[in-house]
């Protein structure tokens, strides 16, 4: 004989508002970073994003005062992937610095191909108005401080060899920060395949090991 279905409370098959407004709102912030990030901040509009989206401008308003604040929310979600993961980066002490690098590359690569990541990047700062603009100068500077303890960490326990790790950090951020101008997910190199490529050509450069016979 077969079991009858359990029946579920509406209240856990059907979202409540909030959970529909903010999953809508996260349509249209993901849909203005793609757009943002391939036409440029400047030269989109909220009817150029409407129209992506299959809506009315007026309908944005109901999300999202202007554009700035879409593009403030891009950049805040793509530095919050780092800063604010669901999963802590390892505490110093609890692993080589060699291994908190390797984790901060991963993050980081997953972070900028991302919609949020790429408009990050993409759009600059500039764009901004200025007290957002200062919120996201300021969440860029923990980033870069982040990985700027993280290259001391590993000069101080012998698994990096990094003697500056102001400039390292500097040419890290240069090679990450230009993968969204070249790669596309659609080719040859999957993301895991994409990181492993780049934490390998930072470690010929600063691991310890790279010159062991």
């Amino acid at each position: 004989m077969t079991k009858p279905t359990p029946k579920r409370a509406w209240g856990e098959a059907i979202q409540n508002r909030d959970e529909q407004f903010e999953m809508k709102r996260q349509v249209v912030l993901r849909t203005a970073a793609r757009t943002y990030s391939e036409r440029g901040f400047h030269e989109t509009t909220l009817a150029d994003i409407a129209e992506e989206l299959n809506i009315s401008k007026p309908t944005l308003y109901y999300y999202f005062k202007n554009k700035d604040e879409i593009l403030f929310e891009c950049h805040r979600l793509g530095i919050e992937a780092i800063t604010d993961g669901e999963t802590p980066m390892p505490a110093a002490g609890a692993c080589t610095g060699r291994e908190r690098l390797e984790e901060f590359l991963r993050r980081y690569v997953r972070m900028v191909i991302d919609d949020f990541g790429t408009c990050l990047v993409m759009t600059g700062t500039n764009a901004l108005e200025p007290k957002n603009r200062g919120k996201v100068i300021e969440g860029r500077r923990k980033i870069d401080q982040m990985l700027r303890d993280i290259l001391q960490e590993g000069a101080r326990d012998g698994t990096l060899d990094c003697p500056d790790p102001k400039m390292t950090a500097m040419f890290v951020f240069g090679a990450m920060n230009w993968l969204p101008r070249w790669y596309h997910s659609d080719g040859g190199l999957d993301v895991d395949g994409l990181t492993e490529r780049l934490i390998a050509f930072v470690m010929r450069a600063i691991g310890a090991d790279r010159c062991a016979p």
